[in-house]
């Protein structure tokens, strides 16, 4: 992927840039990103915190429950409610709300984590990385397909 990367919420007030390359694209079939996404599923990237900045606008934020009681925090829009991203407290990198991107045509996700709550129609590659929860290896496997898939194109 050619950097830096930049998106954004619904109304323009909140811009952002990527600037180092992701570490990987995956989709979500948790219920939680259904309801966030308003879809069957959530499409994230994760970043190292290091590599996004804001660049313009007021980003709110708010505290999501999780299995493993850390803290994850969801950053939004504070105007259109647009959500931006996903940070849980300990974790080296944030989890991008990919479908903010600007450039959307290319994105090619390389696995599906919680795929025990993805919807009934749903099919999935047999090549893709699938996991019925989080990845227990710390997303390493979606990180490398991800690597592989990038130096491949």
């Amino acid at each position: 992927m050619k950097l830096p990367l930049r998106g954004g919420c619904q109304c323009g007030e909140v811009r952002y840039e990527v600037t180092k390359q992701p570490l990987t694209l995956y989709t979500c079939h948790c219920t939680t990103c259904q309801q966030q996404s308003s879809s069957a599923f959530g499409m994230s990237m994760l970043v190292e915190r290091d590599g996004f900045r804001f660049l313009k606008g007021e980003v709110a934020a708010f505290t999501i429950p999780t299995e493993s009681r850390s803290n994850k925090l969801g950053l939004f829009c504070g105007k259109c409610g647009t959500r931006i991203a996903n940070d849980t407290e300990g974790r080296p990198a944030l989890s991008l709300k990919a479908g903010t991107l600007d450039d959307r045509a290319k994105l090619r996700p390389v696995g599906h984590i919680w795929t025990r709550s993805a919807q009934g129609w749903m099919n999935f590659d047999e090549n893709a990385l699938t996991y019925d929860k989080a990845p227990d290896d710390s997303y390493y496997a979606l990180m490398e397909r991800w690597a592989a898939q990038e130096h491949a194109s």
